[in-house]
């Protein structure tokens, strides 16, 4: 029987050739063992995702609400420097309720389930804006809560500058006594209001 001589240099290079390609294997096997491992909890979380999403439309239902479509495609242009752009977005339920049309954002998990959550709320933001509707629903299937989010349109916002702006000028209007300054008030709010509307 030979013993391993250390003095021996093809000895020591193959000990450090063997210690490599065994580390080498340990980490390409802790690495394969991860993205498994990873890949499995995505799947996983994937199908419960589908399978609340499919339990959604009961529970619509028990709300009272008709399911008039279910993951179809909407598209909508838009331009970026003048070139046109096409995305296309798949709400997850198309619901009627006493005449009123709604969108219903399913969601699961911890944090998409929270308007809070930038990404949910973007969704709904473009849902919201590409959709006809009458109100967005994010569904949290976890909790089965019904959460109807409204945001305020930018009409919305320069309408109620306007009115304040008329409001402060009306004021000034009445307290000048003269007519000719009134006219020139009334000029202008009539002309602030049509540029607005049109």
């Amino acid at each position: 029987m030979t013993s391993f001589d250390f003095s021996n240099q093809n000895h020591i290079v193959f000990s450090i050739l063997a210690i490599i390609i065994v580390v080498l294997i340990f980490l390409l096997l802790r690495y394969k063992t991860i993205a498994f491992l990873k890949e499995r909890k995505v799947k996983k979380r994937f199908e419960r995702g589908n399978k609340l999403e499919l339990q959604a439309k009961s529970f619509l239902k028990s709300k009272g609400y008709t399911v008039v479509d279910y993951q179809s495609t909407y598209q909508h242009k838009y331009r970026v420097d003048g070139v046109t752009y096409t995305s296309e977005i798949e709400p997850d339920y198309i619901v009627k309720k006493k005449g009123k049309k709604y969108i219903v954002e399913v969601k699961s998990g911890t944090s998409a389930i929270s308007v809070r959550n930038r990404n949910t709320r973007r969704q709904l933001l473009e849902y919201d804006y590409v959709v006809e509707n009458d109100g967005v629903f994010l569904l949290d299937m976890e909790n089965r809560n019904l959460q109807l989010i409204e945001f305020k349109p930018k009409g919305e916002k320069r309408a109620n500058k306007l009115i304040k702006a008329i409001i402060i000028l009306a004021i000034i209007g009445i307290a000048i006594p003269y007519w000719q300054v009134k006219v020139a008030i009334g000029a202008i709010l009539a002309l602030a209001f049509f540029k607005d509307r049109f």
